[in-house]
């Protein structure tokens, strides 16, 4: 009987052991000392008999939660911490069949949880910590896949099944993190729920870019047909056909659809200066050939004016001075192979002339909008530097034949400048 007594007398000596513990776990919390009351509920929960209490892993909950946000802990611990909380919230609620305690804050916990991992992961981000970045982002999105299978509301904010941007965010992070396999099947989520917007955008490019390299025609061609019907105008779908055609190496083909794209995007840029670049190339480059190279020549006169019309930069510019300078020396070539002093001989050979002093001027009126342009330039890239030295070389040598010696010198004292 004395026995028996003794082991009531000692349950009701640790039940209220146990209840002064939490009282003053309590106390700390509402002195807001996270570093103490994660101790003490720490202490309290090692104890087997208090595993079962679901109002110590509230506690454990609301403190490790508000003790996440001390600045001087890590990243790492941060992430840590609402992990615990989030657990210690969950067990609240498995032990707590009335679900008094979290039912009373309306589950507010659990959104805070979700923002505060979304916010963890875009100051991850920005330290450049992007696998790191990428766990937040899914942890958040595991708290909010949590909260919509509860059912849980609330007051001014709403949770959708696709998360666009906390997918998106995630999908940018892995893929910074080199992790390919993570990234694809989250921008994979947004291209077949049909998102679509200026955001969204570059997730179509890369999804294109990854199944354009990895030789995926069943994946990428549909896809392809998508994207330009959500982004008609992007020229990225433009590039891409380009770019299919010219590994084929059909340079017919490719200019083909150069002249085809252009017909429907008479205005692009990237279009006229890259097709420009394209004739250029094949009327004056080591695999040139005389096979229409006259009409050639016009043809891409009339496209790098179609190019610099919509040029922001210079390139196009320098690219017309370059071919002009070309044409005026493939038409001196052929003056100095004229013979004879027939009729015929001497009007084909004074139309030349003309045509040679016209197209110099020309490419004078060019040269000199490049020139300024480049003088213009508080500094210069080593390509710009490189094109603006052949550029006045050129300047220099036609003002010479055009008998111009100031212009030509002013040239020089440019180039070596430079």
């Amino acid at each position: 009987m004395k026995k028996f007594l003794l082991m009531i007398i000692a349950y009701f000596f640790a039940f209220a052991l146990s209840a002064q513990d939490l009282d003053a776990i309590v106390a700390l919390i509402n002195k807001q000392k996270w570093v103490e009351s994660k101790t003490a509920i720490d202490k309290f929960l090692a104890d087997s008999k208090n595993q079962d209490k679901s109002e110590a892993w509230y506690f454990k909950g609301k403190i490790y939660h508000a003790y996440s946000y001390e600045k001087s802990i890590s990243n790492a611990e941060i992430y840590d911490l609402r992990l615990k909380a989030f657990e210690a919230f969950k067990k609240t609620q498995e032990l707590d069949t009335k679900d008094l305690r979290l039912k009373l804050e309306t589950y507010r916990p659990y959104l805070d949880l979700y923002f505060g991992y979304f916010d963890l992961g875009a100051a991850q981000f920005n330290d450049k910590q992007y696998m790191d970045a990428y766990n937040s982002f899914q942890k958040a999105e595991e708290i909010k896949n949590f909260i919509l299978s509860k059912k849980y509301e609330y007051e001014g904010v709403k949770l959708h099944v696709l998360d666009t941007a906390l997918v998106l965010n995630s999908a940018i992070a892995a893929g910074l993190a080199k992790n390919e396999s993570l990234a694809i099947p989250l921008y994979r989520r947004l291209v077949d729920a049909n998102v679509t917007g200026p955001t969204y955008q570059e997730v179509y490019e890369t999804l294109v870019e990854h199944y354009y390299k990895n030789n995926d025609e069943a994946n990428l061609v549909p896809l392809v047909e998508k994207a330009k019907k959500f982004y008609p105008d992007d020229p990225y779908w433009n590039d891409l056909e380009i770019e299919k055609l010219r590994k084929t190496g059909d340079k017919v083909a490719l200019m083909n659809k150069y002249n085809e794209l252009l017909t429907v995007h008479p205005n692009s840029f990237t279009l006229s200066y890259n097709y420009s670049v394209e004739l250029f190339n094949s009327i004056y480059g080591k695999d040139a050939t005389t096979k229409n190279a006259n009409e050639n020549k016009e043809l891409l006169t009339k496209t790098l004016k179609v190019a610099i019309a919509n040029d922001k930069g210079i390139d196009a510019t320098v690219l017309m001075a370059n071919h002009l300078y070309n044409m005026a020396s493939d038409i001196s070539a052929e003056i100095s192979t004229l013979k004879g002093t027939s009729p015929e001989a001497v009007k084909k050979k004074a139309d030349l002339n003309t045509k040679y002093h016209k197209t110099m001027d020309e490419f004078i009126v060019y040269g000199e909008i490049a020139s300024a342009w480049f003088d213009a330039q508080p500094t210069l890239k080593a390509s710009q530097k490189g094109n603006y030295k052949g550029l006045l070389s050129n300047l220099s040598e036609v003002y010479t034949v055009k008998k111009d010696l100031k212009k030509a010198s002013a040239a020089d004292a440019k180039k070596n400048a430079l």
